[in-house]
Order: structure tokens, then C-alpha cells, then sequence
């Protein structure tokens, strides 16, 4: 037996992904009419979401680690620089946060050449 969806069940997500991305849209374009940076800071949380919480797995091509750090990079960066526009200390906010978690990503990094600290 197998497991293929109905046309039916493609259909309804293909109707889900659609209404998503228009909903998506329309947050960002409200947001835009209000102010510039406020759709741009949106979509660049976005990104950074989605760079986030999407993982390849280990065994995955290189270039799927490298687009995933480089959303992470963009999406921080945009959000970052948005911020500045907005209200300069939520960008210093966001300048403090990449200084912290590159810190606490230099620290909980084991030795590779053997030294103990």
C-alpha cells in the first residue's frame, strides 16, 4: 500500500501555502505603508526566523550550511540596521546581541588542538 496523498489533500495545502504567503504579504505591506522600516524590520525577523529554527542535517550538503548562515547573517544585519533607523538604542540592542552570542559561541567551543584551558 501506499502512502500518496489524494488530489484533493495537494490541492488544500497548495490553497494553505497560497493564503499564507498573501497573509504574509499583507502584514508587510501594512506595516510598510506605516513606515519603511517597520516591513523591512518584519521581514528581516523573518529571515532570521526561518535561519533559525531551519536546520539541515548533518549529513547535508555544504551549501545548505552556507545558505542557512548566510539568511542568519542577512536577517541579523537587516534587522539590526532597521533598528538603527527606527530607534538608535534597539539597534545597539542588536549590535550587543551578536557581541553576546558570538561570545558564548567562542566559549562553549571545545579546544581542538588539545590544550585545556
Amino acid at each position: 500500500m501506499t502512502t500518496q496523498r489524494t488530489s484533493r489533500a495537494l490541492a488544500r495545502e497548495a490553497a494553505g501555502l497560497f493564503l499564507t504567503a498573501f497573509g504574509l504579504l499583507g502584514v508587510l505591506v501594512a506595516l510598510g505603508a506605516l513606515h519603511w522600516a517597520a516591513g523591512l524590520c518584519t521581514a528581516m525577523a523573518g529571515l532570521l526566523t526561518t535561519g533559525i529554527l531551519v536546520r539541515p542535517r548533518p549529513g547535508a550538503p555544504r551549501w545548505a550550511h552556507i545558505v542557512r548562515g548566510a539568511a542568519c547573517i542577512t536577517g541579523h544585519g537587516g534587522l539590526t540596521g532597521c533598528a538603527f533607523a527606527l530607534c538608535a538604542p534597539l539597534g545597539w540592542i542588536g549590535v550587543s546581541l551578536a557581541v553576546t552570542l558570538v561570545g558564548l559561541w567562542l566559549t562553549s567551543r571545545e579546544h581542538e588542538d588539545g590544550e585545556d584551558a
